[in-house]
């Protein structure tokens, strides 16, 4: 304050202006929440991205495992099925009779024969003939009544190289004749491993659905039961998950841990990835964000015009977020089109197979099927619920497509959307039964009708298909794996069924509607 010459009343200065000062303090301090949200949202988002990986890999391990054992115990039954009522024992025909039924197995597979007595009469490597191996544990289970089992890793039922055992009884109007069984080597799991790059420090591993470890990348040092472990109760709920593991029980890494069981076995795959390694790339991120950030924030605090320029760097981190959520989009769609593949590939190795061709044809007809339902998925993006109209109209129309008899088809689809562990059963009921009134109903004619009426009925599914045939008799000549196959999808999805005549087979199932949370609101 001065006084003024010519008045003599003191002067004031003009206040300076606080307002940009407040609102540049408001906007770093909502700039900093704002940044805490991301943050916390791409460190939520990374661990995702890891349990993602992880549980499609988890999921590819295990389709490759299927495939693996599979082909094993095709394998087992062939030499089961050349021995027939012969002796076990060492003569050289049954050997060459037993490599010709095998055939070609993966680059380090063995098989080999035990006797009723437990002693080795027959092995691909030619080594080990006349081995003692009836107090070994997998044989005593065996010998007791056990059809197929496993060994676990590093048992004392093997000496040399890591690997695991799969067995099969052999007898002979109920008497135990003796055992074959197929060695495979854990070095069969680097290749699965090396191709999903996961990480250095990650793992894939086999695990026996007792717990007991039989096959790990890389190796493990000793037998391990994982049946203590937090994750192993949660497979008696569910057929695939995921767990956030502190300390690995035989490295102790931290990993995000998935699993997956195998399909048909009692086998579970797990996928782990080195949870630092996920977070690693987050902490980079983060760093590097903090570089540009924080100057630009001190500037802020002495200069509002950067407010606008740190709004454009907000809007900038909500285009990485969006990109973040096509990122997953495009995962899931990768992983739905990649099972898909697994599928055409499984297709592709069914049709080589030496099979009848009424069996090959079902088993064709099954496998598109699934695959239907994953391309319908990854086509429309809708991964949590799957329309069945045109899902259930391409199954029937290749259906009728693969016959020469023409037939008149009658759909009326109301366009539905179901939860999508709903979709493949309800897919796999309608081959079935479209599938035996083409074999059976229109066998031998020139012509005849077939409808298909699905809708909602209040909170259940009504699934109606009716055709021209001889009848439920004839309908009924499906019998073994078709109706067994009708009836367990239907008590999958907690339905019931009937099959009546009406101037020809009616087949009629109700089942639950399920909805997801946010329809159901």
């Amino acid at each position: 304050m001065r006084d003024d010459v010519k008045t003599g009343l003191p002067r004031t200065t003009a206040a300076r202006p606080t307002l940009p000062i407040w609102l540049t303090g408001a906007f770093l301090l909502a700039l900093l929440t704002v940044a805490g949200f991301i943050i916390i949202e791409n460190y939520r988002n990374a661990l995702k991205e890891g349990e993602s990986r992880a549980v499609a890999s988890a999921h590819v391990v295990a389709a490759h495992l299927e495939w693996m054992i599979e082909a094993s115990d095709q394998a087992l039954r062939r030499i089961e099925a050349e021995l027939g009522n012969r002796p076990i024992d060492n003569d050289p025909a049954v050997a060459a009779d037993l490599t010709r039924a095998v055939g070609d197995l993966p680059l380090g597979f063995e098989y080999s024969l035990v006797d009723a007595e437990g002693r080795v009469r027959f092995s691909s490597t030619g080594a080990g003939t006349d081995a003692d191996h009836k107090e070994r544990a997998y044989y005593q289970r065996l010998k007791e009544g056990q059809e197929l089992t496993f060994t676990r890793l590093l048992d004392n039922e093997r000496a040399g190289r890591p690997s695991f055992i799969i067995a099969r009884r052999i007898d002979r109007d109920g008497t135990f004749r003796g055992v074959a069984s197929i060695t495979i080597p854990n070095e069969s799991l680097d290749r699965f491993w090396a191709s999903m790059d996961l990480g250095p420090n990650s793992t894939i591993s086999v695990i026996r659905d007792d717990g007991w470890l039989i096959a790990r990348r890389p190796m493990a040092t000793r037998p391990v039961d994982t049946s203590g472990t937090e994750w192993y109760p949660m497979t008696r709920r569910q057929t695939s998950g995921i767990y956030h593991s502190p300390v690995s029980p035989i490295d102790g890494f931290a990993r995000i841990v998935a699993f997956w069981k195998v399909s048909g076995w009692p086998l579970i795959t797990l996928a782990a990835i080195d949870r630092q390694e996920v977070l690693d790339q987050f902490w980079r991120n983060l760093f590097s964000d903090a570089l540009i950030m924080l100057p630009l924030m001190a500037v802020l605090v002495i200069a509002a015009v950067w407010i606008n320029r740190l709004l454009y760097r907000t809007a900038a981190r909500n285009d990485e977020l969006e990109q973040a959520v096509e990122r997953n989009r495009f995962l899931l769609r990768e992983i739905h089109h990649r099972v898909k593949n697994n599928l055409q590939a499984v297709l592709a190795l069914v049709r080589l197979q030496q099979l009848p061709p009424d069996a090959r044809e079902d088993m064709t007809r099954r496998i598109s099927a699934m695959i239907a339902v994953h391309e319908q998925i990854y086509q429309t993006d809708q991964f949590e619920q799957v329309e069945v109209a045109p899902y259930a109209a391409k199954l029937i129309t290749d259906i009728a497509s693969s016959h020469d008899v023409p037939v008149n088809l009658n759909l009326d689809l109301q366009p539905l959307t179901v939860d999508r562990e709903q979709a493949l059963p309800i897919g796999m009921i309608i081959n079935e039964v479209v599938s035996n009134s083409f074999k059976y109903a229109f066998a031998g004619r020139s012509e005849g009708k077939l409808g298909v009426e699905l809708r909602e009925e209040g909170e259940n599914l009504r699934l109606v298909i009716r055709d021209d045939g001889p009848g439920i008799e004839v309908f009924n000549r499906a019998g073994g794996m078709g109706s067994r196959l009708i009836a367990n999808f239907v008590r999958q999805l907690g339905g019931q069924f009937t099959t009546t005549n009406d101037n020809g087979a009616v087949f009629s199932m109700t089942a639950p509607f399920k909805r997801d949370a946010d329809e159901a609101a």
